[in-house]
């Protein structure tokens, strides 16, 4: 009697109806975005054909027949009519089936491609992420993964223990912290209450110790202590400004201004919008005297322009600490979460910190230790590149006080053209009509078109950047393989999924950048490697439409720009739509309404200060110096 092995895997058969129903989904949908632009049904072809060689045929026929010769066509006629039209009817069917004979392999090639990067794509967010912590050392890289844990929506108590273990380094206190989530999983938040009420007083001055080193990670933590897990249908928060690092990367071929959290995030916002993500945009629009709606045009523009420019100074000083972190320098710890003020300061010491050992060892190189030639020319490499990098930060930084001039100037204009004006040509409208000051929500989403397009372009890269499988190294069995990406070939994705995008979505449009940066990202935790193209299709067509667009902020900034910069009353019926609309907090809007420009002083827009930002320092340069020349003599 042969006994069943131990080994031998086990059919689960209440699993494989809904594993079938995944598969079969994800199929229908990458079929149906292939047909969108690679094929025509049949059944339509076919009737197209008979159609147009059928009765359209005979009834032009008959009418040019009539018009040029004033009477009815013949016997005769009608036999030549009837013949001609079925010629080219049967000509027209066979050249249709030539033609998709011919189109077929075309077909598959699109609908191979498409599979490819729907396959490719969730195990690139993947293996970015490993990177991004590969790229860490000592407690830094150990932060981050529990960062990385704490996000997960479905997150097991065990792996909440593990992240609260990795971050306090007290088993103690994760051990607590894991018995809260076992108790938020079944709804017993009386327990969370007690076990909070005992044990806050030893465990908040361990959060705020740390909170300075990792504040985002430290906040999920807290998160779970309180007894509160990321929120599906709120999705995951964007990394800000993602969007114009990549592009500023492109525009100045420049990849050290881009940061391997800004890689995952474009290809998370690629996965979304080819899974059908649609991010709401809302922004002001006037339609009426062409004077008044080009000011608000150009008063928008620079609104827009110049938001965007102050958050350029804070994205370049997050790259060039990421950059020093990456590099193995005295900044050890991920910028996330940290002021402009604390990643100047931690950046500004690394760079002292990194000349001085520079000098070091140019001295000794020069004293003929060879042995530090090498180390060296590295750490003399990545001075120059961090000097370059703080270099684009003060320009950065002198960007926005021009771009601040123009956006003064621009409401400048507003408001000595709506003064002349009525307060009803100015007023915001709501209900019916299209005329006047209005709020114009749009949508950035791909259609099936686009879809097809943006995925032949990704796996066209895929295929010459060669990025292929490897078998895990931690696999029991060589079935388990994972995707091997370098850092370059990340960039260089990003680089390419920003450049596909941009046709369809207009990715370098302030508006746009701002809506996404806005929205939150669709949680893709139950995506694994391994899983069919068809089974990941279907699983992020299903969690994009979980997500809840929460216009009730972006609302509020609106009405806060609408009353403070282009001095527009913000009337009850207003504030009606508003807070019904897009679910804007009524309190706040009252306290709108309650403002009077005539009683304030025109706002200056750079009240919250950027950093002093000083010229690089002369001691980095000459480190660099000494370096060269010693380098250059031997």
């Amino acid at each position: 009697m042969l006994l069943p092995s131990p080994f031998r895997p086990r059919i689960n058969t209440a699993n494989d109806a809904p594993q079938v129903r995944l598969e079969r989904e994800g199929r229908d949908e990458i079929r149906r975005i292939t047909q969108a632009v690679e094929r025509v049904p049949w059944s339509v072809s076919l009737t197209q054909i008979l159609w147009t060689a059928g009765p359209v045929t005979l009834l032009g026929a008959w009418g040019g027949y009539l018009l040029g010769y004033g009477k009815e066509p013949t016997f005769e006629n009608y036999i030549f009519f009837i013949s001609y039209t079925v010629i080219t009817g049967v000509a027209g069917i066979i050249a249709n089936i030539a033609h998709n004979l011919t189109s077929s392999r075309r077909y598959d090639r699109t609908e191979a491609k498409i599979e490819r990067v729907i396959d490719t794509v969730p195990e690139l967010i993947l293996a970015t992420r490993n990177l991004i912590v590969e790229s860490l050392e000592g407690d830094a890289r150990r932060r981050e993964a529990a960062a990385m844990l704490l996000r997960k929506q479905d997150l097991a108590p065990e792996g909440v223990e593990l992240a609260a273990l990795e971050l306090l380094d007290d088993r103690d206190a994760a051990r607590i912290i894991s018995q809260i989530d076992v108790y938020r999983r079944i709804g017993l938040h009386a327990r969370i209450r007690d076990i909070n009420s005992l044990n806050r007083e030893w465990l908040d001055p361990q959060f705020n110790e740390l909170s300075e080193l990792a504040p985002e990670a430290i906040g999920l933590l807290r998160e779970r202590f309180e007894g509160r897990a990321p929120d599906l249908h709120k999705g995951v928060p964007r990394d800000e400004n993602f969007i114009e690092r990549v592009l500023a990367a492109i525009e100045q071929d420049n990849d050290l201004l881009m940061t391997l959290q800004d890689v995952e995030e474009m290809l998370i916002l690629a996965f979304e919008l080819i899974s059908g993500r649609k991010i709401p945009l809302l922004n002001f629009e006037y339609r009426g005297r062409w004077k008044l709606a080009r000011t608000l045009d150009n008063l928008e523009h620079a609104r827009s322009r110049y938001r965007i420019r102050q958050a350029t100074g804070l994205s370049r000083l997050k790259a060039l600490t990421i950059y020093l972190a990456e590099s193995g320098t005295l900044v050890e710890d991920a910028a996330s979460g940290l002021r402009a003020e604390v990643l100047l300061q931690r950046s500004t010491q690394a760079m002292d910190a990194l000349a001085e050992q520079v000098t070091h060892l140019a001295i000794a190189v020069g004293e003929g230790d060879r042995e530090h030639r090498t180390v060296l020319r590295a750490r003399a490499d990545i001075l120059t590149n961090a000097i370059r990098l703080y270099k684009t930060v003060t320009n950065a930084y002198d960007q926005v006080g021009r771009s601040h001039a123009v956006f003064l100037k621009m409401s400048k204009r507003w408001e000595n053209i709506t003064s002349q004006m009525s307060d009803s040509a100015t007023r915001l409208r709501v209900g019916p009509g299209r005329r006047g000051l209005r709020i114009q929500e749009k949508t950035i989403a791909l259609d099936d078109e686009a879809k097809a397009e943006v995925c032949k372009h990704i796996a066209d890269h895929l295929e010459e950047s060669r990025i292929k499988r490897v078998d895990s190294e931690i696999a029991y069995q060589a079935r388990e393989t994972v995707l091997r990406v370098g850092v370059d070939k990340a960039k260089a994705m990003a680089i390419e999924i920003a450049l596909a995008l941009e046709p369809h979505i207009h990715l370098s449009r302030p508006a746009v950048q701002r809506a996404i940066n806005g929205s939150n990202a669709a949680y893709f935790g139950q995506l694994e490697p391994n899983q069919s193209a068809a089974a990941k299709a279907a699983l992020g067509s299903a969690m994009v439409r979980e997500i809840d667009d929460d216009l009730s902020r972006t609302a509020e900034s609106l009405a806060i720009a609408l009353v403070r910069h282009y001095r527009v009353e913000l009337e009850p019926r207003a504030i009606e739509f508003l807070r019904d609309t897009f679910g804007a907090r009524e309190a706040t809007l009252n306290m709108l309404s309650n403002y009077q420009p005539a009683d304030h002083h025109p706002i200056s827009y750079l009240s919250n200060r950027p950093p002093m930002i000083q010229t690089a320092n002369r001691d980095w340069y000459r480190a660099l110096v000494l370096a060269r020349r010693v380098l250059d003599d031997d």
